[in-house]
C-alpha cells in the first residue's frame, strides 16, 4: 500500500468545514467481523454508506478488566438506552462523537440514470484490531478508499473495506458511484438511510452531515423529511443543500426536487 500526500478535502461546506480535516490518500486495490479480545470475540456489523449506516460500535477496553471512562456509554442503564426511536440531540453532543461527512453530487446525467457521485468520510472511529465496513446498497460501483488517518490498512474488497490496526480516533474516506435518485410524480427524490450507530440491542449518538450538490439550471429544491429542528440544520443555496444532523436511534431522509421548466 503506497502512501502519496496529504489529501485536503476541499469540497466540505463552509459551514462543515471546521469539522473537515487532512487524511493521507493511498492507492487502494478493489459482512459481520468477527474481533478478538482476549478470550472473547466481538462481533462487528457493517458501516455501508448512505443507504444503510449500522456501527457496533466497539472498543478494545470493552473487553478489558479495569475500569475505562470511555467505555461508560456501553454500560448505560437498560433504561436509559435508546432501543430505535429517532431522538435528535442538542449540539454539539460531543466532539469526539462518530461522524460521517459525506458529498453527492447530482449531475444532469443522474435525471435519467439515477446513479450519483459520492464521497464520504467517517471520523473518530473506535480503536479496533480489525473491521470490516460494509456497503449495502442495491447499486453500487467504483468504490476506492480515498483516504484514511490512523488506519494500518485498508483494502477493498468487493462491496466492503477491510481494515486493520484501527487506532483511536481514527478517520476513513471512501469514494463510489451509487444509484439512489429517483424520478416520482412531480419531480425526484434522493433516498438516504437509515442511518444508524448501534451497539447489541441499543442505539448510541451519532453525527451525519451531508451535502448536496445539483444543477439548478434542471432541478429546484423542494423539501426535506424530517424537517430542520433543533438537531436537524439545513442550509440552502444556489445549486446546493446541506443537512446537519446529531441524533440517536434510526434516521431516514428524502431530498425532493422539482424539475425547472
Amino acid at each position: 500500500m503506497l502512501f502519496i500526500e496529504i489529501f485536503p478535502f476541499q469540497w466540505c461546506s463552509q459551514t462543515l468545514s471546521p469539522w473537515c480535516s487532512d487524511v493521507q490518500l493511498i492507492d487502494s486495490s478493489p459482512r459481520s467481523t468477527t474481533i478478538p479480545c482476549g478470550d472473547k470475540a466481538m462481533t462487528l456489523m457493517n458501516i455501508p454508506l448512505i443507504s444503510i449506516l449500522v456501527l457496533f460500535a466497539a472498543s478494545v477496553p470493552v473487553c478489558a478488566s479495569s475500569p475505562d471512562p470511555d467505555e461508560a456509554w456501553f454500560e448505560a442503564d437498560e433504561e436509559e438506552v435508546n432501543t430505535g426511536d429517532l431522538r435528535f440531540l442538542p449540539p454539539p453532543v460531543d466532539a469526539s462523537v462518530l461522524h460521517s461527512l459525506s458529498r453527492i453530487e447530482i449531475s444532469p446525467e443522474s435525471l435519467e440514470s439515477g446513479w450519483v457521485s459520492l464521497r464520504q468520510c467517517y471520523y473518530n472511529l473506535d480503536a479496533v484490531p480489525r473491521v470490516e465496513v460494509v456497503y449495502d446498497y442495491n447499486e453500487m460501483r467504483n468504490l476506492a478508499v480515498a483516504g484514511t488517518r490512523g488506519i494500518g490498512k485498508a483494502e477493498v474488497q468487493g462491496q466492503s473495506v477491510q481494515l486493520e490496526d484501527v487506532s483511536a480516533n481514527a478517520s476513513l474516506c471512501v469514494a463510489a458511484s451509487i444509484r439512489n435518485f429517483y424520478a416520482q410524480p412531480g419531480g425526484y427524490v434522493l433516498k438516504n438511510g437509515p442511518y444508524m450507530r448501534r451497539f447489541l440491542d441499543g442505539y448510541f449518538p451519532f453525527r451525519v452531515s451531508l451535502e448536496v450538490i445539483y444543477p439548478q439550471e434542471l432541478l429546484r429544491f423542494h423539501s426535506v423529511v424530517p424537517g430542520a429542528q433543533q438537531g436537524f440544520d439545513v442550509e440552502t443555496g444556489s445549486g446546493r443543500l446541506a443537512f446537519d444532523a446529531w441524533f440517536e436511534g434510526r434516521l431516514e431522509t428524502r431530498i425532493g426536487f422539482t424539475a425547472v421548466d
